[in-house]
């Protein structure tokens, strides 16, 4: 998926948070990360994996 989407070390750390559940504040903190980062990232993710939301970003990562 890193090479396919050129994703960062960052993207995919907060990524696997989605895929986790966590909320971006849970996913802020786990990182150590500002909210506004957080959604910074996530906003990378959603235009590099074209989708709009999380759980088309968790049916990406469980698709086939």
């Amino acid at each position: 998926m890193v090479k396919k989407f050129n994703l960062t070390e960052r993207e995919l750390q907060v990524l696997e948070g989605i895929n986790n559940g966590l909320s971006n504040q849970e996913i802020a903190a786990q990182l150590f990360l500002s909210l506004s980062t957080v959604k910074f990232h996530i906003g990378n993710l959603y235009s590099k994996l074209d989708i709009k939301n999380r759980t088309q970003a968790i049916k990406l990562l469980h698709r086939k």
